[in-house]
């Protein structure tokens, strides 16, 4: 009996002795600091900038797209993508074999009722002159002669034109694009052909936030990069900014803006996708903070900042929530005009799992 007593105070001694490392543990857990990052706040440079609400495309000013006028089958297309083409080049030859013999014909059928026409007009004006037709007679035989006229005209202008059509030229010198159909294929009316651009004359079209369209006006520097040469940075400036706001009541309301660049960029094709910087302001000597550090509370700006002074990593100390006045802001920082003052330290972590008003943080190495 007495054994078993004392194997039941033992476990009990074990138990509690558990229980007091738990409870240190779970103290030395509540204590430990939350990691944070810190910026000094001081007065500098505040580039405005206003993006696009998506990305932007590079487009050119100069585009067509050539589409079949009559149809026919496909037998010449000596072009490809990405082909330079002159103006005045062939892009495509549609064949004419069967509507030629039926408009050739037309027209012989037509110029033969033509020279009758004319023929017994010269008759009739002969006949008048003898006194042997009235004036009504020839007026009669002159107007049936002026109807053939104009359908000889006509018959002619028809084997023209479809001659026209039959061979597809391009309006300007550019680049192919984009080529719609093969040889052998049969177009109808509207069937798109190829599509040329003129890469000399391209500019960027972005779609910009309705708040944010009373900021722009022309001539406006713009810092443009674009997907295909990351790391580099092109410069142009707004030329258009359309007077029609866009979207419906469930869409972001956006205006068009086309910006062209500075210089030529033979390089940087029509298509290519690109995104947009339009500085708005430059401000000086002004206080901001990353805009990751501003929070919104119960309908309130505010930072969190940390006590103390010269402060560096690994230090320890106790984060305040502030509420702030903010102006205004771009992607990357956002101005601060109430609630703190320059020296103070913002915490730029906001997010930091545990961060709370008052709680206590170690600054991060």
């Amino acid at each position: 009996m007495t054994f078993l007593v004392k194997m039941a105070k033992s476990k009990i001694v074990w138990l509690a002795a558990g229980v007091a490392v738990i409870a240190a543990l779970l103290a030395m857990n509540a204590k430990k600091p939350v990691m944070v990052r810190i910026i000094e706040l001081k007065p500098g440079e505040l580039r405005v900038i206003v993006n696009a609400t998506t990305t932007s495309t590079v487009k050119s000013e100069t585009e067509v797209t050539l589409s079949a006028q009559r149809t026919g089958r496909v037998v010449s297309l000596p072009v490809k993508e990405g082909d330079i083409v002159k103006k005045e080049a062939l892009i495509a030859r549609l064949d004419l074999t069967e509507e030629s013999v039926q408009s050739e014909s037309a027209l012989a059928q037509s110029k033969a009722t033509f020279e009758e026409a004319e023929k017994n007009l010269k008759r009739s004006e002969d006949l008048f002159a003898k006194g042997m037709i009235s004036q009504q007679d020839l007026d009669a035989v002159r107007r049936a002669y002026e109807v053939m006229k104009s359908q000889y005209r006509a018959a002619a202008s028809d084997v023209s034109v479809r001659q026209d059509y039959s061979m597809i030229r391009a309006p300007f010198g550019g680049v192919v694009s984009k080529k719609y159909t093969e040889v052998g294929e049969l177009l109808l009316p509207g069937k798109q052909i190829v599509t040329i651009v003129n890469p000399d004359k391209i500019y960027v079209l972005a779609t910009i936030d309705e708040v944010d369209v009373g900021r722009l006006s022309l001539e406006q520097p713009v810092s443009i990069s674009v997907d295909a040469f990351p790391g580099e940075k092109f410069t142009g400036k707004i030329r258009r900014i359309s007077p029609i706001v866009s979207g419906g009541k469930l869409e972001t309301r956006t205006a068009d803006v086309w910006i062209y660049f500075d210089n030529k960029q033979p390089r940087i094709k029509p298509g290519m996708s690109a995104d947009v910087e339009i500085l708005v302001a430059t401000l000086q000597n002004v206080l901001s903070v990353p805009s990751q550090a501003v929070i919104e509370r119960e309908g309130k700006k505010q930072v969190y900042i940390v006590e103390g002074s010269v402060l560096t990593p690994g230090d320890k100390t106790v984060a305040k929530l502030r509420p702030v006045e903010i102006g205004e802001t771009n992607w990357s920082f956002t101005q601060i005009t109430g609630g703190i003052k320059p020296g103070e330290y913002v915490i730029t972590t906001p997010e930091a799992a545990g961060l709370k008003d008052s709680v206590k943080v170690k600054i991060e190495e």
